[in-house]
């Protein structure tokens, strides 16, 4: 289950690339401290949550900005593969960390292609987004509350 919980954590992280880490952060505070390994227990602590709470708030108010640049570009690539490796390592190891790329691979691509689909289907790519942030925060908190 971790492992699945892993490639979950780290598809949505290819959506919204700090999100996961945020829920992952807020659960392990406010509700299940164990949800994280013992060597990741920094990310149950207030000082942690605090500032991956704002990066994610910020990153959803960026996302809807056109000047944003695409999840697929280098930057914001190396930045979703580390946040799913990170939330993998978080829920169960190495293993689960190198599945948490896997995801955030797949998360970034695939979610970059469902949105561009969801923006001619909604009509607009704010409601694309939108819903976009809908399911990716709804998702990482089903993850947590039933596979970890």
């Amino acid at each position: 289950m971790v492992m699945l919980a892993a490639f979950l954590v780290g598809l949505i992280t290819g959506a919204r690339t700090f999100l996961a880490l945020a829920l992952i952060s807020g659960y392990a505070l406010f509700i299940a401290p164990k949800v994280v390994i013992a060597p990741f227990s920094w990310l149950g602590n207030l000082w942690a949550f605090a500032p991956l709470a704002v990066l994610a708030a910020l990153e959803l108010w960026a996302d809807k900005r056109p000047q944003t640049p695409s999840r697929t570009q280098t930057p914001g690539l190396i930045a979703r593969l580390a946040a799913g490796a990170l939330a993998g390592a978080a829920l169960g190891g190495l293993w689960a960390m190198l599945v948490g790329v896997i995801g955030a691979a797949a998360g970034t691509y695939g979610c970059a292609h469902l949105r561009g689909w969801a923006s001619k289907c909604l009509g607009t790519d704010l409601r694309a987004a939108l819903t976009e942030d809908l399911l990716a925060a709804s998702g990482a908190l089903l993850v947590l509350a039933c596979l970890v």
